[in-house]
C-alpha cells in the first residue's frame, strides 16, 4: 500500500511541476501592455492584415522562423507570447523557440479565441 501511495504521490508532483505551456485568453490579455512579453503572430501576412492582429504582435510566419530566429534575439530574456489562427501552427512554432531557449506560450485556441473573447482594446 504505501508503495502504490509513493508512486501515486510522485507522479502527482511530477505532473505539477510541468511548466504550464498554454495561456487562456484571460490570462494573455494580462499582458498587452507589458514591455517584457512579446506577442508573437506566426500566421502568414495574409491573416495578419485580413484578419487583424493582437495590439504591437510581430509577424514571423512559421515557416520563416527558423531563418528569422535572429530577430527574437532581442527577447530572449522576455515571456513570448505564440499565437496562430487556432493555436496548432503557435504549438508548433513554441516548441521550436523552447528548443532555442526561448521562453515561449501559446494562446490557447489562437487568435480565433482572442477575437470571440470580451476585453478592452
Amino acid at each position: 500500500m504505501f508503495k502504490k501511495s509513493f508512486y501515486f504521490l510522485f507522479f502527482f508532483l511530477l505532473i505539477g511541476c510541468e511548466e504550464k505551456n498554454n495561456l487562456t485568453v484571460k490570462e494573455a490579455i494580462k499582458y498587452l501592455n507589458d514591455d517584457e512579453v512579446l506577442f508573437l503572430d506566426v500566421r502568414t501576412q495574409n491573416e495578419f492584415n485580413y484578419d487583424g492582429s493582437i495590439k504591437n504582435a510581430l509577424l514571423i510566419p512559421v515557416n520563416q522562423l527558423e531563418k528569422k530566429l535572429t530577430i527574437l534575439e532581442y527577447y530572449k530574456n522576455k515571456k513570448i507570447i505564440v499565437y496562430c489562427k487556432t493555436g496548432s501552427r503557435s504549438k508548433l512554432a513554441a516548441a521550436f523557440l523552447k528548443k532555442n531557449n526561448f521562453k515561449a506560450f501559446t494562446i490557447e485556441g489562437g487568435f480565433v479565441a482572442w477575437k470571440k473573447h470580451p476585453r478592452l482594446d
